[in-house]
């Protein structure tokens, strides 16, 4: 038996660990504990930001969502 972490987004798994098996297997999906992003209680203080200060953070949260996008090695 194997434990890999990952992080469920709402619709898809987000590997953080690499497979260590190959074939088809059984699977069984625990879910541990809700993640609340950081990121999101930044928000909050956007109104307080200028525009360029907002479009920049915006852009950091976003490659950081997508960070494990298309990455093979995951």
């Amino acid at each position: 038996m194997y434990a890999i972490k990952a992080v469920y987004d709402g619709n898809y798994f987000k590997l953080e660990e690499p497979v260590p098996v190959e074939g088809t297997y059984e699977v069984v999906i625990t879910f541990t504990k809700s993640l609340k992003k950081p990121q999101e209680e930044i928000l909050k203080y956007f109104n307080s930001w200028d525009e360029d200060d907002m479009h920049c953070i915006t852009e950091i949260i976003n490659e950081r969502d997508n960070f494990s996008l298309g990455r093979t090695e995951i």
